[in-house]
Order: C-alpha cells, then sequence, then structure tokens
C-alpha cells in the first residue's frame, strides 16, 4: 500500500513539473536569426480601398480681383523679359556685324578675310582663263568647306577613304614645290598656326628622346607668342630646351649655355612679326647659329611665316623692304604658313539685311567655313624618328601613321578639306595678291599731297606708311582708328601700319580725305 502511494505521488509530480525539452525549444526559436530577421508580411490590400491623404494645410482664400491683378503683373514682367532678350539680341548682332566690318576692313593686323577676297579671286581665275567646269568645282568647293570640319583622321573619326586629296602623291609634289622646295620633304594641314607649332615641337621632343642627347631651340623675342606657350610644356623634359634671345643682343646667353657635339641647335626665324611685320635681323640670326656651331653643336632653322597666309612666301620676297631672306628660306629645314589668314574659318553674316527690322537678323545667312588652316612642311632628313616609317598602305597614308610628325603630334592633321584645291592656285593667288598690294599703293601715292613727307614701306602683307612729322601721324591714326582699327607702336610713332587686301582700299579715299 505504502509503495502504491509512492507511485502515485511521483506520477503527479512528474506531471506538474514544466517540460525542460519544450522549455529548450522555445528558447532556440526566440533566438534564431531566421526568425529574429525575418520581415513582417504586408497585410492584405483590398483593391476597393481609398489611400487617404493627409489634409492640405489651411489657407487664407485671396480674392479674384487680387489673382488676376497678380496674374497680369506675372505677364507684364515676362513680356518684359522678353524684350529685354530682344534687344540684348539685337545689340549683340550688330555688335557682331559691326566687328564683321572691322575685320574686313582693318589694316593694323592680320584678320580673316573671309570669302569675300576668294570670291575676287576665283573672278579673277575665270578672267586668266581657267576653264568654266573648273571655275564652278571651285566655287562649289567654297561652298562645301564645311563638310570635314571636324578634322583629323587618326582613330577613325573620318572614313579612310580615295578622295583624301591631301595625300596625292602630285597634289603633295605640286604643293611642296610651290611652298616650300623639290624632294623628300613631309606636307601636313594642322587646324592652326598654334597646332603646327605644338606638332613640331612634339617631334622635336620625341627625337631628343630618342637620341637621349640635349635638343636646343632658340627663340627670338619677335616669334610668335605661340611659341612660348607650346615650349613651356616642355620645361620639365630632360633633353629638350628652349633658349630666349633678344635680337640684336651680344649672345651673352648663348655664352652662358653649354653646348656639346651632338648637340643639335634649332633656331626660329620669323618672317613678318605679327605686329610689326618685321622680319628677324638675318645677319644676326646667322651669327647665333655660327656661334651654336663654333661650340660644336649641330644647327638648322625653321621658318616661321605664317603671316604671310596661302601666299608663297619665296615668291612675295621683292615686295619686302627689311632683310633679304631668300638664303634664310632656301636653307630652312621647316616652314609654317597659315591659311585662315587669307579665307579660312569665319562666322560670315549679312550685315545689309539689318536694317530697321531687326528681324532680318534671324533671317541672316551664318555658317563656318573650314578653310585650309596652317601648312607645315618639314625636310625629315636630320631626324632618327622620321626614319622608319612606314609609308606602304593606304590606312598608314591618310591616318597620319605613317609619319613620326603625326605620330607624336597632339592633334591629327585635315587631310579632307575641300578647299584644299585652291592650293594648285598657290602661284596664281600669289600674283593676284600682289597685284591689289601694288594697286592699294599707286592709290596710296594719289592721295598723300606731294609736299607732305612721307615713305611707303613695303612688308609683305603688311605696308608701313611712315610720315617725317609724327603730329601728322597721330592724327592720321585718330582719323582711322575708329574704322579700320590701326595697330599702334610706342616705339615707331611715325608709322600707319596698313594689311592691305582686295577688299579694303578704300582707305586710300579716307586718307585722301585727311588731308583735303
Amino acid at each position: 500500500m505504502k509503495n502504491s502511494c509512492l507511485v502515485l505521488l511521483f506520477g503527479a509530480a512528474a506531471a506538474l513539473r514544466p517540460s525542460l525539452r519544450g522549455i529548450r525549444k522555445s528558447v532556440f526559436y526566440a533566438t534564431s536569426t531566421r526568425k529574429r530577421t525575418q520581415k513582417p508580411k504586408a497585410p492584405p490590400q483590398v483593391k476597393d480601398e481609398i489611400p487617404i491623404y493627409t489634409a492640405s494645410p489651411t489657407t487664407e482664400r485671396v480674392p479674384p480681383h487680387l489673382v488676376n491683378a497678380a496674374m497680369y503683373e506675372a505677364e507684364l514682367e515676362e513680356e518684359e523679359a522678353a524684350r529685354a532678350k530682344d534687344d540684348l539680341c539685337r545689340t549683340m548682332f550688330a555688335r557682331f556685324a559691326r566687328g564683321q566690318e572691322l575685320l574686313r576692313r582693318n589694316h593694323g593686323a592680320p584678320v580673316l578675310h573671309g570669302p569675300d577676297t576668294l570670291d575676287l579671286f576665283v573672278g579673277d581665275l575665270a578672267a586668266g582663263g581657267v576653264a568654266p567646269d573648273v571655275i564652278e568645282l571651285l566655287q562649289r568647293m567654297r561652298e562645301g568647306a564645311m563638310l570635314n570640319g571636324a578634322g583629323g583622321t587618326q582613330g577613325g573619326r573620318l572614313q579612310l577613304s580615295l578622295a583624301c586629296l591631301n595625300k596625292e602623291e602630285e597634289f603633295q609634289e605640286s604643293v611642296k614645290e610651290a611652298f616650300f622646295r623639290e624632294g623628300d620633304v613631309h606636307f601636313e594641314l594642322f587646324p592652326s598656326t598654334t597646332k603646327s607649332i605644338e606638332s613640331f615641337c612634339s617631334l622635336l621632343a620625341a627625337e631628343a628622346s630618342l637620341r637621349e642627347r640635349p635638343i636646343k631651340i632658340l627663340l627670338p623675342a619677335d616669334a610668335h607668342y605661340a611659341w612660348t606657350n607650346v615650349l613651356a610644356q616642355y620645361e620639365a623634359h630632360p633633353y629638350f630646351k628652349s633658349i630666349d634671345l633678344a635680337p640684336g643682343d651680344d649672345l651673352q646667353v648663348l655664352r652662358e649655355t653649354r653646348f656639346r657635339p651632338g648637340d643639335l641647335v634649332v633656331g626660329v626665324y620669323t618672317l613678318a612679326n605679327t605686329v610689326s611685320g618685321r622680319a628677324t635681323p638675318v645677319e644676326w640670326f646667322q651669327d647665333v647659329l655660327a656661334y651654336c656651331e663654333g661650340e660644336g653643336a649641330s644647327t638648322a632653322h625653321f621658318v616661321d611665316a605664317a603671316l604671310a597666309g596661302l601666299c608663297v612666301a619665296k615668291d612675295t620676297l621683292d615686295m619686302r623692304a627689311d632683310e633679304d631672306v631668300a638664303e634664310i628660306l632656301d636653307g630652312a629645314i621647316g616652314l609654317v604658313q597659315s591659311g585662315f589668314k587669307d579665307f579660312g574659318p569665319r562666322l560670315c553674316g549679312n550685315q545689309a539685311q539689318l536694317g530697321d527690322d531687326c528681324s532680318m537678323a534671324w533671317r541672316t545667312t551664318f555658317d563656318f567655313r573650314t578653310g585650309l588652316s596652317s601648312m607645315l612642311f618639314l625636310d625629315d632628313a636630320e631626324f632618327e624618328c622620321c626614319s622608319h616609317r612606314n609609308e606602304r598602305g593606304l590606312q598608314n597614308a591618310v591616318a597620319g601613321g605613317a609619319h613620326a610628325l603625326i605620330k607624336h603630334a597632339p592633334v591629327t592633321s585635315i587631310p579632307e578639306s575641300p578647299t584644299l584645291a585652291f592650293l594648285l592656285y598657290a602661284r596664281e593667288y600669289t600674283a593676284f595678291r600682289k597685284e591689289s598690294f601694288e594697286a592699294l599703293c599707286t592709290k596710296l601715292r594719289a592721295a598723300i599731297p606731294d609736299e607732305v613727307d612721307y615713305e611707303l614701306r613695303p612688308l609683305f602683307p603688311l605696308l608701313h606708311l611712315e610720315f617725317a612729322d609724327a603730329d601728322i601721324t597721330a592724327a592720321l591714326t585718330d582719323a582711322l582708328m575708329a574704322t579700320y582699327s590701326l595697330i599702334t607702336i610706342d616705339a615707331e610713332p611715325n608709322v600707319v601700319r596698313l594689311w592691305p587686301t582686295p577688299t579694303n582700299h578704300d582707305v586710300a579715299d579716307a586718307i585722301a580725305a585727311f588731308f583735303e
């Protein structure tokens, strides 16, 4: 009996004791990662349920007459802003038209003559007996000069084509013989004078690195400012250095410079300074190169004739009264001339259509004409980096990979400008410009009274009109400045600088009126 009671007692206790297994199970699920990170399910949405938005803040009701007044005021402000924008547009267009007129008549600095000069030249070719169908083609080329305005072919930017006139052998020989010289020389066309200079300097830098020998470039102070800007990029180059010189100095800078056998010295000769129109003194320049040769260095020189434009520089030397540069041109390893000085890229507008109705301005035709830009000629026999080129295949010829000048250039050449065909008539264009230059000189001699002491000094493409009396020069400059935007130099107060083009001979009439 006693045992039975104990069994019943232990059974009851076991029934009342909590289950440890149940506790462990509940703790496991309570601390489970799966349960802790599980996102709660979104409550089911009822399709007919309408979303409830918070109420907008209450605002005061504006009376209708005040609302109408505010709307009217806003409309007036919009109309005033529109009128101000129209007035600004008219002002800008009038200023642009005035600027274009100043450029056309400018006599102080090299300017973009635009299509006017080119039209006159085409007419001159027609009068000279050029076939009518060729004249028509030249006109179409001038109108289509924008076709390849993007410029450059390296990297597949333009489709490679057999129509690449710049790479035609007969064309190359014709242009090189006219502007530079016959033989194994290289010719490329770049977007601007600065890009031609950059390409030439990059070639010198690559040559210096290949030789692991110094190349020094002599830069007279009368050189175009682009040379200084470009050469500043190579200040850290271990072998390529520039030396600044002042024309006429005593060569003290060179005496402080170390030259050794194997060094290459390249002098930059300026045919016509951008401002003064004068050439680098020939005798001084030759003395500079002779000194470097005496120190053991090899010398060469590069001619910057950018100001000559598309005129053949060596054919205009008879119209320069300062220096005899024939020998310098004949012995140069390189030459740069800039075609945009003649009929290159220019934004053209028809000022005559402006009138009083300024809405006509929007019907005026504007177009960019991508011209011949900058021509670079190079006799590459001196350079080792040019001796391993492979000129086989159209791709190498067109894309520029065949020559070190293009391989190391910061920009690519422009081989497909339609106006390239005008280079075939480079000598005719030079004769056309010289004839126009002489015609202006004749008109000026007739415009100035005999009792006035003056001298006409041709520095093609510029013309110096120098008076003995500085007061006459100052008065004439003041009279012409507003119309012709002359450039004056303090060191030459007696000189009026003219930039003769076929389109601005009316300056002779203005000078004649001044002396009346």
